[in-house]
């Protein structure tokens, strides 16, 4: 019987969903994993710093010299403290900001960074894993999703078949796509001007403007993908 999901805006979920992302045993290494490794860290601060300070030239000698007089029991214990709760911190952000992704026979459900938003069955036309990236494309070859997935691409691709999603291996247009320069003559203005912006904030790292030129891309009729801070572009095709 169809469920009712009201956080997805209205989306019927049929059938046993399965969920995509970091699994229960990966968030309880990360949990833990963090905290340690932070913890050690600030466990072993002041030696390193003595280390440093017997080089002979190092910057930030104040601050090194103050760190490594850090040795009594009570200090060890604050600065282990601090590891483990800054990993702590890394280890929350690496999930929250993770891609989540529920798959269910009529439709994709995706959250990240507190955000959800769904893709229905009917709009996909291709599903494939690019190195570790999910990409969904729709009839007209647009990427309705481009996002990295922490589950292995095995595990994706057995998850979209079992629900009878169009799986492909490799992406079907990967021999139209052209590396991007400056003022390619191929392209109208408009687009080079968008890409030159996204290319400045692929190498500000500034995920959320890339994320977001890459539509208004799309929108002007061009599907664009990354390697590093190259960019490479095709054409829309109607499938």
């Amino acid at each position: 019987m169809p469920n009712q999901d009201p956080a997805a805006g209205g989306w019927t979920q049929t059938g046993t969903p399965t969920a995509l992302g970091f699994s229960l045993g990966d968030r309880l290494f990360i949990f833990a994993g963090f905290p340690l490794l932070g913890a050690g860290i600030g466990y072993l601060l002041p030696h390193l710093a003595g280390w440093a300070l017997k080089l002979p030239w190092v910057p930030l000698g104040g601050p090194l010299r103050l760190i490594a007089s850090l040795r009594g029991p009570w200090a060890l214990a604050a600065l282990v403290g601090i590891g483990a709760g800054l990993g702590l911190g890394f280890a929350f952000l690496a999930v929250v900001e993770s891609l989540k992704v529920t798959l269910t026979d009529n439709g994709i459900r995706l959250d990240k960074d507190g955000r959800s938003r769904t893709v229905a069955r009917s709009e996909v036309a291709a599903v494939f894993v690019d190195g570790k990236t999910l990409v969904v494309l729709d009839r007209e070859s647009r990427q309705l999703v481009r996002d990295p997935c922490e589950s292995k691409p095995e595990a994706v691709a057995r998850a979209f078949r079992a629900h009878g999603y169009p799986w492909v291996e490799g992406d079907p247009y990967a021999e139209l796509y052209r590396r991007w320069v400056p003022d390619t003559p191929d392209l109208p203005a408009a687009a080079n001007a968008l890409l030159k912006a996204r290319e400045l904030a692929l190498r500000k790292r500034a995920g959320r403007d890339v994320a977001e030129l890459r539509e208004e891309a799309q929108k002007l009729g061009f599907v664009v993908r990354d390697d590093g801070t190259r960019q490479y572009w095709r054409p829309l095709v109607r499938s």
